[in-house]
Formats: structure tokens, sequence, C-alpha cells
């Protein structure tokens, strides 16, 4: 039988901000100063296949006038890290450029987004099933939890061989990849259908801080 641990990571709310943006000063921004601060809170990272966002570039490309791209990074194998506006009813992808009416650069929403993830993903939860522990928060952004490496070393009994696999943005299992049987299992999950939000269908583990594709 499963069994559910519930892992509030105290210790991710408490843990000092990553970010290297500065407080900016939306005085000159022509903006309230409340809807500057709505906005920063609302910003949250998640994790595409790469090939999400060269479809949107090339949408936009496509259009009579120049269209921005999404703000978006690469995390490596074939992922892409994209903002998102997650608002109580909706959200959308954010564009290049965006944040500037209230003084943030490309690269302020990226830190923004995910000091907000941090916070959110204290409420994580692991799952045991069998060889293979699953992990999640919110369904739409689990996948994210690839970006936050205090999570991954807050793990109860994490194996040093880990390997991860999260072929959509609601699951992220992960197993010990010495276990011939775990690792079995955990390439049947990396090809579970994505329901339209696919990540990627390699299994990936970390090497010298980065995830790599795991042969």
């Amino acid at each position: 039988m499963k069994r559910l641990l519930v892992v509030v990571f105290a210790m991710l709310v408490a843990w000092p901000a990553a970010s290297n943006a500065q407080e900016t000063d939306c005085s000159g921004c022509g903006v309230p100063h409340r809807d500057a601060a709505s906005f920063k809170s609302s910003l949250l990272l998640t994790v595409k296949n790469r090939s999400f966002v060269a479809a949107v570039a090339e949408k936009a490309r496509a259009q009579p006038q120049p269209a921005p791209g999404l703000v978006h990074s690469d995390l490596g194998v074939d992922i892409s890290v994209v903002v998102v506006e997650d608002r109580k009813n909706t959200s959308r992808y954010v564009m290049s450029g965006e944040g500037k009416r209230f003084g943030l650069s490309d690269q302020d929403m990226m830190n923004v987004g995910r000091e907000n993830l941090r916070r959110r993903a204290a409420r994580l939860q692991i799952e045991e099933h069998g060889p293979v522990r699953t992990l999640s928060f919110e369904a739409d952004y689990n996948a994210a939890l690839l970006l936050l490496p205090e999570v991954w070393s807050a793990i109860p009994n994490l194996p040093d061989g880990l390997v991860v696999a999260v072929p959509a943005r609601d699951i992220v299992a992960f197993c010990d990849g010495a276990d011939p049987e775990a690792l079995a299992a955990l390439r049947r999950i990396a090809r579970t259908p994505s329901d339209g939000y696919p990540v990627t269908t390699y299994l990936l583990q970390r090497v010298r801080g980065s995830w790599m594709v795991k042969n």
C-alpha cells in the first residue's frame, strides 16, 4: 500500500532569496505601486518542452508586425523555463518586455517568479509507489520543481543515483538509478501521455548542478 508522506518545507520559506534583482523604485513607471506589487506577486515559473517556445516564436514572426516572444530560458535537454502570470481565475504566459511598465526586466521577472514558486512549493507532498516516489504541490506547476535544488536536497533518503521523470507538468517521479526495477518503472512513467502539457520523455539526472539526460 502506498504511503503518503507530507513534508512541509518550512526551511524553503525561510531560504535566502536567490534573486539578484534589486527592489525597483517604480515611482516613474506610470502605474500605481499596488499594481506593480500585484503583478510581481502573480509571477511564477513553469517548464515546457522547448518545442512550445519555438512554436510561439514562429507564430510571433508570422504576425504583420513584429511581436515579442515569451520570457524564457533554457533549462537543458529539451526543456525551457517560462514565466506565467498566475491569477485567481486565469493564467497566461508573459511576453518579453511586459515588465517594463512595472520597473522589471525580463530577468527580474524570472527571478521573482522563482521566489514565488519556492514559497508555494512549501506545501510539497511525497508519495511512495514501491521503488518510485513522486512529488506534488500544485498540479499545474509540479514539473517546475526541477528549478528548485533546495527542494531536492531536503527530501529524506534522497538516493545518490537520483533519476527523475517529468513527462508532463503535473508529474514528477524519481528513483535510485542503481535499482534496475525502479529504473524500468521510471522509464514507463516517462512515456506517460502528457494530456497536452508535455515536458520531456527523457529521464534526467543531476550533474554538476544541471539536469542532464540519463543514458
